[in-house]
């Protein structure tokens, strides 16, 4: 069986694409740089250099390859606008493109990563312009699951290398409204398990899972969990949501990509949790894998090992 992937190279493609292959897939990856895919994975994967924003280019894999399914990953967590990076042209027009492309050719089933907040009433554009993505999905007819994860736990994760730059030397680190946001993270593991179990399932035919691990967890605890096991004392200073908004809108203008954003602050509207949105699957893990998540304490500690030696702390 063919699956044609995109976002082969980021983090959860990295693992999406290994069990893939694991479990006997032929796989194709639209990407815009061919070198690191072939550095990641040499002759194992076939590539095609795509842009997204030009429907001819995205064609040309799916007249080639003509894969049985399709699985959509790209996204991004913060713009930069000076290269036109910016949430609406990722998230909506890429898959959007994407999408009218699929609809030409005998797509089987399209797997879509979204992410857990994303909702049409929710304030931040990272977050409408994921729901716009799901919306656009749904509008083609294709036969679809899509995934909401929360926060993914995994080596690569961005959160672990931001931290550990910033509190390399400033101690200090600002808590937006006392960190006590809640997550609910997933293990990257897990996550693929849902895709690789949804491809043949018509049981999720046509549905959104929310993905999410067993333990709910605040941003103040998740950091001081990280902080601990580098053994770094860490000053976590509470402070209020809407200056710390006020400040990314400043530093936004002067840093690229800044260390936070406005939007950032707009994405905690509510707790990125399972279970708020009844109109969607709760606890995809559960239900696709047919197994409990992997636990917090065990995937982060997991996370974390992975994290030093790719950072040889």
């Amino acid at each position: 069986m063919k699956v044609l992937i995109t976002g082969s190279t980021g983090f959860v493609g990295r693992y999406m694409v290994k069990a893939l292959l694991n479990e006997g897939f032929e796989v194709v990856s639209i990407v815009r740089n061919l070198d690191k895919l072939r550095r990641l994975y040499g002759e194992k994967v076939k590539g095609y250099e795509g842009n997204f924003e030009d429907k001819a280019s995205i064609r040309k894999a799916f007249e080639d390859f003509k894969p049985d399914y399709l699985i959509h990953l790209i996204g991004i967590l913060y713009e930069e606008k000076s290269k036109g990076i910016t949430f609406h042209k990722v998230h909506y027009i890429y898959s959007q493109n994407l999408y009218q492309v699929a609809k030409e050719f005998d797509i089987k089933k399209v797997l879509h990563m979204s992410t857990l907040g994303t909702h049409k009433n929710a304030p931040s554009s990272y977050h409408k312009t994921k729901y716009q993505a799901e919306q656009e999905l749904i509008k083609t007819g294709l036969n679809y699951t899509i995934f909401r994860p929360s926060l993914i736990l995994g080596p690569e994760q961005r959160l672990f290398y931001d931290m550990w730059h910033i509190t390399r030397y400033l101690r200090v680190m600002a808590l937006p409204s006392g960190g006590h946001y809640l997550f609910q993270p997933v293990d990257v593991r897990d996550l693929v398990c849902c895709f690789l179990k949804a491809i043949k399932s018509e049981e999720t035919n046509g549905k959104i899972y929310e993905v999410c691990g067993d333990k709910k967890v605040s941003f103040k605890k998740l950091l001081e969990d990280v902080f601990s096991y580098w053994n770094r004392k860490v000053l976590l200073l509470p402070m209020p949501k809407a200056i710390m908004y006020l400040g990314g809108l400043l530093i936004e203008r002067i840093m690229e990509p800044p260390p936070f954003s406005s939007d950032q602050m707009l994405m905690m509207w509510r707790d990125n949790i399972c279970g708020l949105d009844p109109e969607v699957e709760s606890q995809g893990v559960q239900k696709v894998c047919q197994k409990a998540p992997i636990p917090y304490q065990e995937s982060l500690l997991w996370s974390l090992e992975g994290f030093k030696n790719l950072m040889i702390i």
